[in-house]
This record gives structure tokens, sequence and C-alpha cells, in this order.
């Protein structure tokens, strides 16, 4: 996947920012499982703005849901100085109109345009100004990357109570994927 995209933007740096939501998706769902309470929801919502967000990710508790995490993707070619700062602005107006479909305080984004990657975080009471978490990265599927978004997820875990059982989250998975093996034979 990573490499069909690095293919592509070589040749065209002008690709539409949706070549990027599968990547994306995979990267938000391994960091923000549902073994975790977490659900990632593509484009759910339009804004005030008339746009909409790639993603949300929510931390569910029981039949509340809370925004934690808003994503924004780019086409690479925005990969500026001035893309960087539209993108941060996006994200700055995404959050401040969804503090209010959340329970926690701060509400974490990441600006993503082609491979490239930015972090930080918003307080509702805080600074109009958002919190630089990590600066902008080159790319996502890089080790380096892997490490980091681990960490935003922790810090999102910190936020939430969540405590990461990772020997249930194998047994879990295990589980789903011996589920979903048979589940083509059930019926047969």
């Amino acid at each position: 996947m990573a490499q069909n995209l690095l293919r592509d933007i070589a040749t065209n740096p002008d690709i539409h920012e949706n070549r990027f939501h599968m990547l994306w998706n995979s990267i938000l769902t391994f960091h923000f499982p549902v073994s975790f309470e977490y659900g990632v929801a593509p484009q759910t919502s339009i804004t005030g703005t008339e746009t909409k967000p790639e993603f949300l990710v929510v931390k569910v508790a029981r039949e509340f849901e809370s925004i934690v995490l808003v994503v924004e993707l780019k086409k690479p070619s925005e990969d500026t100085d001035a893309g960087h700062e539209n993108v941060k602005r996006e994200l700055v107006d995404y959050i401040e109109e969804r503090f209010g479909e959340t329970q926690f305080t701060t509400i974490y984004a990441i600006a993503g345009i082609g491979l490239s990657w930015s972090a930080f975080r918003m307080a509702n009471y805080g600074p109009p100004e958002p919190e630089l978490v990590y600066g902008w990265m080159s790319n996502v599927t890089a080790v380096k990357s892997f490490e980091l978004m681990n960490e935003l997820a922790l810090m999102i875990d910190q936020m939430t109570g969540t405590t990461r059982d990772f020997q249930s989250r194998r047994v879990v998975l295990c589980i789903n994927a011996i589920e979903f093996f048979y589940s083509g034979y059930v019926g047969s």
C-alpha cells in the first residue's frame, strides 16, 4: 500500500487525498482499536464550515461517545509551509466545533499531507493556538512514525483512563480472526 503511494506521489504529487484513506484507516484502527473501546469514524459529519474531517476517533463509554482525535488529510502537493498552516487552521476549526461532543477538555489532532504528518492538541479552556505534540514527520509509514503514533495513542489512553491490556487484545484479535475465517463456512 505505502509503496504504491510512494510511486504515485513520484509521478503525480497532486493525487487526491482520498488515495491516503486506506492507509490512515489502517493506522488509526491499529492504534485505536475497538478492543480498547475506541471507534474510528471516516468523514462522519459536516462542520459549520461545510467541510468534513477525514476521520474522527471516539472513545466509547456505554452509550456515550466522546471525540478524542480529529484527522484531516491533504494531497501531497500541499506539503508546503502554507499547506501546513492551512491544514492546522482547518483542524482548529473542527476541534472548536467539537468540544460539545466530548466529555474531555482536550482534543488531539493529526494533520496529514501526503505521507507527511504532524500532531497537536487543543484544550477547551486553553489558548486559541494548538499545542504542538509532534512536528512534521516526512513518512507516516516509517518506524519512527509508528513509535510516535503509539506514544500519541498512549497519551490519549491516559486522558481517557484507558488501560491497554495487550494480552487480552491478542486473545480478542485471535478470536475475531477465527470467527472471520469460519464465518465463510457457516451455513455452507
